[in-house]
């Protein structure tokens, strides 16, 4: 049966991105390259904390990174694609404490910590520098 095995995002600032995901996740940084292709791509890989058979995979082209800076500026989140990253966490405890990694590191909180009572569940969703959505989720959230 397949696994889930990573998840990729394009970033326009790979060290403003690597340094959110070490804090709010957290995750820890396994490598980073520097690709010879037309695009320059620099490359991040971490991998969050209990997760050693998942990893996030950070690419930034390093030709185009101001139109990726200005299309992440202009385009709502809502308006390019509903994607994101999602945790499941143990406790509600751990969905506050990464409510809090996430407001420290100053994260935008889309959706606070809130009581989704149809699936007795809990969802927090912060975005990271780029925008992208980060979900943790602590209950029975999908069927």
């Amino acid at each position: 049966m397949p696994r889930c095995d990573h998840a990729a995002f394009r970033v326009a600032d790979l060290d403003r991105s690597i340094a959110f995901y070490e804090r709010v996740l957290p995750a820890r940084l396994v490598s980073r390259v520097q690709r010879e292709d037309r695009w320059r791509t620099e490359i991040a890989t971490l991998r969050p904390e209990g997760q050693e058979d998942f990893a996030i995979v950070l690419l930034m082209p390093r030709r185009v990174r101001f139109l990726l800076r200005l299309f992440h500026t202009l385009v709502p989140r809502q308006t390019r694609s509903h994607e994101h990253l999602g945790f499941a966490v143990a406790t509600r405890a751990q969905l506050d404490e990464r409510a809090a990694a996430a407001r420290a590191a100053g994260a935008r909180i889309a959706n606070p910590v809130t009581h989704l009572e149809s699936r007795d569940a809990w969802l927090l969703e912060a975005h990271d520098p780029d925008g992208n959505a980060v979900e943790w989720i602590f209950g029975a959230v999908h069927d």
